[in-house]
């Protein structure tokens, strides 16, 4: 007879298992397995730093080419466990950071040691701690201990700015309500009060395209029992306990993952057992559970919660295994649907695999799957897509839909630094992107579907009014990106700065509606030939493929280079595993010639401009459109 396992031994064995495959030296399988267990929730809290040291040596062990994200930690407090929680919690999102961390309250001699060493990383994390806020002298009034902690940050952010482009500031927090208690916690010189202070005037003075993790917050979610350990402090001065050093980690990971990549698009949602209670093709559209019960009410709460995701931008789709009529039915009968078939960008509903549904969404939106959350209340198609398609994240969904809501936000998957007017028109663009692709199915011919849209291109140069949604797209676009430069706005700026450089944002509009900013070029004169003009950044959304923007993006580009003196264009593409299938011949296609090509299949190209055709483009707005 088999033993039963019992908890403790089964969440080792993720920890043992990966230790073993790495003495193998099986790096690989160790990183898969650890990735498998930390997303499963198989991990115990203590087990998370286990992990990362883990992780932390696989990673030493890959090739040249796939160097994990570098990040510096400092406080005011010990920061030591942290670094192995950051690798670990990051690896579960498909992320791979190593972190070091600097010495105890020790912050500004860290930081500008790093700058002597002319060290660089892809993100500096800095974590305060209470006892100079909370323990001043008395005579030191609420206003001045707050201008003192604000004036050390100033200081510290202008050296962290040298070291990253990324900066994420943890905020301040109180593990106890002081003398003054809770009644009087907001007197002017009671902890709380002098925390909630401190935090908003630290949120407003951050520098640009910083992100703020709001601690105070985040240890009230889980709770400041469990949040902190005041033996661990006295003993280390590290002051969280093993949950609240994991619950921190996970939202550090995910302001990184806000500034490098920016939130997840798509939220993929079961229909019966998810979005109503019960079985829509034996109840039919009247008889789901909505709205007149906990477990409805329950329902239609998470409706709305999603549908105020989609309206901030994030996408919502429909993975169902259903017929498609019945599962359409309760969004078109049943008064109770907070959410409506036009909230939707995609709608799949058969009784193939959800993997294969979820590529056909995923093809149809044209977007990556890692930019996929899948909501499904049954764990056989939960792991069924967890298998298939690793890189989707998938939720681990409560049984009671009363827990739903905190389980979408307990995983921290739609965490943006910065939202932007483009963001709340997204949905609306891809319903209308509908209506073009039924429109595309009546004409026989590409190009008189084309004509037919009636496409009106507007091109501006990078300026402020453009700046935030241009850096937006650096740093969230993957798959028509021809070098995947992750510039921040400072970047983009220099790159400007520098004369006879040339900077466009593209717009395109059709009879069905606005596309919005949907390409962006940056282009610099080509180091040690003031002759030619460099494209340092071409990228487009994959939304406006095949309407011949490319073509409209290459005219615009060749006119402005003739404009300004140049003769040759040098075009670079660096492949990565997101954008060579898509963009890898784009400017071959384009009438470029090829002049390097290196071992890791980078290509560099070279355009005549003196002897160029100017290409055909059905974009009105651009000289010579049909």
């Amino acid at each position: 007879m088999n033993e039963p396992i019992d908890a403790s031994r089964a969440k080792s064995w993720p920890i043992k298992q990966a230790r073993q495959l790495i003495k193998e030296g099986h790096g690989d399988r160790a990183l898969a397995s650890l990735r498998a267990a930390i997303r499963s929730a198989q991990l115990a809290p203590e087990e998370i730093d286990q992990a990362g040291r883990l992780l932390t040596k696989a990673f030493a062990s890959l090739a040249p080419g796939d160097v994990p994200l570098q990040a510096f930690v400092v406080g005011q407090c010990t920061t030591s466990w942290l670094p192995a929680a950051l690798t670990a919690v990051a690896w579960g999102a498909g992320i791979k950071i190593t972190a070091q961390d600097g010495g105890y309250d020790n912050v500004l001699q860290d930081l500008n040691d790093a700058c002597a060493k002319q060290q660089t990383f892809d993100y500096v994390l800095l974590l305060p701690w209470n006892q100079r806020l909370l323990n001043a002298a008395t005579n030191r009034s609420p206003a001045e201990r707050i201008a003192d902690e604000i004036a050390f940050w100033q200081q510290a952010w202008s050296l962290a700015t040298r070291l990253s482009p990324r900066i994420v500031q943890v905020g301040y927090d109180w593990c106890g309500p002081g003398a003054m208690g809770y009644l009087l916690g907001r007197k002017e010189h009671a902890h709380l009060s002098l925390v909630r202070q401190l935090n908003e005037a630290l949120f407003t003075q951050l520098p640009p395209g910083a992100a703020f993790v709001d601690l105070d917050a985040v240890a009230g979610m889980l709770g400041r029992e469990r949040f902190y350990d005041a033996r661990r402090y006295y003993w280390t001065k590290q002051p969280f306990g093993e949950e609240g050093l994991v619950r921190l980690a996970e939202h550090a990971v995910a302001a990184m993952r806000a500034q490098h990549t920016g939130p997840k698009k798509v939220l993929v949602l079961d229909l019966d057992n998810t979005l109503w209670g019960g079985v829509v093709g034996e109840t039919g559209p009247l008889g789901v559970e909505l709205g007149e019960s906990p477990n409805g009410e329950a329902f239609r709460a998470f409706h709305r919660h999603v549908k105020a995701l989609s309206q901030r931008g994030c996408l919502l789709a429909v993975c169902s295994k259903n017929n498609l009529d019945d599962a359409r039915q309760p969004f078109l009968q049943n008064p109770s649907m907070h959410l409506k078939l036009d909230d939707f960008a995609a709608f799949e509903a058969s009784w193939e695999p959800k993997s294969v549904a979820i590529r056909r969404i995923a093809a149809t939106l044209r977007l990556g799957l890692d930019s996929f959350v899948f909501f499904d209340d049954n764990p056989f198609e939960r792991e069924e897509v967890r298998t298939a398609l690793p890189e989707v994240t998938v939720v681990n969904v409560p049984e009671d839909p009363t827990e739903y809501i905190a389980a979408l936000e307990r995983g921290l998957y739609f965490e943006a630094a910065a939202l932007t007017a483009a963001d709340s028109e997204r949905a609306e663009q891809y319903r209308v992107e509908q209506q073009r692709r039924e429109l595309e199915a009546k004409f026989s011919s590409l190009d008189d579907y084309l004509k037919s849209l009636e496409m009106q291109g507007t091109v501006s140069p990078v300026n402020d009014a453009e700046m935030p949604r241009a850096v937006q797209l650096l740093g969230k676009t993957n798959q028509f990106n021809l070098t995947t430069r992750r510039h921040t706005e400072a970047d983009v700026r220099a790159l400007l700065a520098r004369p006879r450089s040339c900077g466009m944002t593209f717009r395109l509009a059709d009879r069905f509606g606005d596309h919005g900013l949907i390409a962006l070029v940056l282009a610099v004169p080509s180091d040690g030939d003031p002759r030619a003009l460099r494209i340092d950044t071409l990228l487009m959304s994959c939304r406006v493929i095949g309407r011949t923007t490319e073509q409209f993006i290459l005219r615009t580009l060749i006119l402005r280079a003739r404009e300004l003196g140049y003769e040759r264009l040098i075009g670079e593409f660096i492949p990565t595993a997101k954008n060579k299938q898509l963009v890898a011949d784009l400017y071959d296609r384009l009438g470029f010639s090829r002049t390097t090509e290196a071992a890791d299949g980078s290509v560099l190209y070279m355009l005549d401009l003196k002897t160029a055709q100017l290409p055909v483009t059905f974009i009105h707005g651009a000289a010579g459109s049909p």
